[in-house]
């Protein structure tokens, strides 16, 4: 037998093997998160503007930071440094700016986690600017609502409220402190 035959079998054998396994692992699932694959975002940005919208196609927010990276597998981001601008949702509501470390947004955009040095500032245009700071904030943009679970001062005119826990409407500026609530008055 001539050793072309043996040879151009083989390769023939080895061309259809690959083959058949570039095909087979065509249907195969995004690699779960956790894993070597999916710990690897599948998309990366860098000194973005991104404007979510709401389902009615209203801005949700804007997001602005210098690195975005998406997990394939659940969808969610990360983000480092975010600065969030949550417009308000009637015309009675203030526009509030949001600066925080780190973010994480769902991958729906419905809930941002806001960890480390959080510091949020209402434009006062409806009402008084209020400026809130705590180390820990979760945002609810279409619902106008915040959470936190850790201490938190929040600055109007006047007052200054500190407390741990907070449940907050953007849309009319009410604060509920869970405990530990100290309130100082100024005169003015």
């Amino acid at each position: 037998m001539n050793w072309r035959v043996v040879a151009t079998v083989v390769l023939l054998g080895a061309a259809a093997a690959s083959g058949w396994l570039l095909l087979s692992g065509k249907d195969a699932p995004p690699p779960e998160p956790g894993t070597a694959t999916g710990d690897r975002p599948d998309y990366l940005l860098e000194d973005f503007e991104m404007v979510a919208l709401d389902a009615q196609g209203h801005e949700s927010f804007t997001l602005r930071a210098p690195a975005l990276a998406r997990d394939p597998g659940t969808r969610e981001m990360t983000v480092a440094t975010p600065l969030f601008l949550i417009p308000p949702r009637d015309e009675g509501g203030d526009a509030w700016e949001v600066r925080a470390r780190t973010g994480w947004l769902s991958a729906r955009g419905e809930e941002l986690r806001l960890r480390g040095d959080v510091l949020a500032r209402s434009d006062g245009v409806a009402r008084a600017q209020s400026t809130l700071s705590t180390q820990a904030l979760d945002v609810f943009p279409e619902d106008d609502r915040i959470a936190s679970s850790e201490p938190v001062t929040l600055v109007q005119p006047g007052t200054t409220i500190r407390g741990t826990g907070l449940d907050g409407d953007l849309a009319t500026a009410r604060y509920t402190l869970q405990s530990e609530v100290r309130i100082r008055y100024v005169r003015n």
